[in-house]
Order: structure tokens, then sequence, then C-alpha cells
């Protein structure tokens, strides 16, 4: 291809929305984080209130096993480490 996909992105994205996300950007560019977005919150009127859905959590999680995390050896290879 004679150009670079994400180049065109940032060009497509400078077209339309006036800014780009990498690179550097135009003195004619918009500033992105100075657009204040309105916000909102979407709650489904049929589940259970948040102290239910808490202890709902809280009863998953004693079900578990201990937490597991993997660092990796010197050798590439995964060293799994249960935590307590």
């Amino acid at each position: 291809m004679p150009f670079h996909p994400l180049d065109m992105g940032e060009g497509a994205l400078r077209a339309l929305c006036g800014f780009i996300v990498e690179g550097r950007p135009d003195p004619g560019d918009v500033d992105a984080d100075a657009i204040e977005l309105q916000g909102f919150l979407v709650r489904d009127p049929n589940a259970p209130d948040s102290a239910e859905a808490e202890a709902a959590l809280r009863a998953a999680a004693a079900t578990m096993g201990p937490a597991r995390t993997y660092l990796l050896g010197a050798d590439g290879r995964l060293i799994k480490r249960d935590t307590v």
C-alpha cells in the first residue's frame, strides 16, 4: 500500500472530528481534552439493589479458591505463585 493504515485513520479522524489521537497536532486542531461530554447513568429497573448485588458478589468470591499470580521467569517460562 502506498500509505500506512494508521496514518489514514488519523487523517480521517482529523478531517471528520478536527483532532488526532497520535502524532503532532496541527495548530488548527481541536483540543479534544477541552471538550466536555454529557454524562449519564443507565440503570436496570429490574436489577437488585446494590446491597443485594454486593452480597451476591461476596458469596461468589467466598466459594473461589485462592488468587493466583504468574511471574515471567528468566528462561521465559511462567512461574505460578499462589497468594493468600
